[in-house]
């Protein structure tokens, strides 16, 4: 499926309209609408893929999951898959050169709800909400909510976890970052106005 280039507009009132906490803060659209992927799968650097643990076999077409990590929606479920691209979990959401982190946000240590992906030089942190637009926001707190958590509450930041920027260069996934970083530069400089 081809990328939708719906209006700034359109796009700042619907993220708004779901993060309460983004309103007035500086926080910036970073693609284009795009079902083929989600939050997980954008915190993994991949945008071929949905990444989420069904527990069917197979695995619905468009969906991933890595190989021989259970298929739930618990915290320790998303923390494993992470490992197995070589993250290790850590104390502090704080930017440290030469690592990328992630966050996992939850509502519970059974219900994870979203990832969010540290901007490479941690100007932000990278989302995508649901099949909405990527975007950077400046903080976690930004897309977080309050209890009691519904519908499309992210909960709360429960774990981070880094790895070093060469382990995700020897994993090819420094390289995929890149390359959805200059692709999505790419529309947003000659594709998309009003940005």
């Amino acid at each position: 499926m081809d990328p939708e280039f719906r209006p700034a507009a359109a796009v700042r009132s619907d993220i708004e309209d779901a993060f309460e906490r983004l309103k007035g803060a500086p926080w910036s659209i970073r693609s284009p609408f795009d079902r083929t992927y989600k939050c997980i799968a954008w915190a993994a650097c991949r945008t071929d893929h949905i990444w989420w643990p069904v527990d069917s076999d197979p695995l619905p077409d468009g969906v991933y999951w890595p190989p021989g990590i259970p298929r739930n929606e618990k915290l320790e479920t998303f923390v494993k898959a992470f490992e197995y691209l070589g993250y290790r979990c850590c104390d502090s959401a704080s930017f440290e050169f030469g690592y990328q982190k992630v966050a996992i946000y939850a509502w519970d240590e059974d219900t994870v709800t979203h990832m969010a992906r540290q901007h490479f030089l941690g100007n932000g942190w990278l989302s995508k909400p649901g099949m909405l637009e990527d975007i950077v926001h400046p903080t976690l707190e930004s897309i977080a909510s309050d209890p009691p958590y519904q519908g499309g509450d992210y909960g709360k930041v429960f774990q981070i976890m880094k790895r070093s920027w060469i382990t995700a260069l020897l994993r090819l996934c420094l390289f995929r970052c890149y390359w959805h970083s200059l692709r999505f530069w790419w529309y947003r400089t000659f594709r998309w106005s009003g940005l």
